[in-house]
């Protein structure tokens, strides 16, 4: 049986491909912790959506792992509708700094 690096090179991934597919795993796990999360707080999309001014197809597209629909701002109302809020941390290699 092969290892993965035997796959990854046989099929000619390259660093940036193998990069962009982490990238979107992550962004559909988000994706669905944003969706249990307003599940968990008994909203619907609709409902989300009018409490923060958005539309509902916004909503999905955030809770489906579309960052191109997520803005910070975006974000934070989201996270804030549900009785939470957003904290932004950057990890730079002299520490962390909080952003928001």
């Amino acid at each position: 049986m092969a290892n993965l690096q035997d796959y990854i090179a046989k099929r000619g991934i390259t660093k940036d491909q193998m990069a962009a597919a982490r990238q979107q795993t992550f962004s559909v796990i988000e994706a669905f912790n944003l969706r249990e999360a307003r599940k968990a707080s008994e909203m619907t999309q609709v409902e989300l959506a009018e409490s923060i001014g958005v539309s509902q197809n916004r909503i999905s597209r955030m809770e489906n792992g579309d960052m191109g629909a997520m803005s910070i701002d975006s974000l934070r109302k989201y996270i804030a509708a549900l009785g939470g809020s957003l904290k932004l941390i950057a990890s730079l290699p002299t520490g962390t700094v909080e952003i928001a």
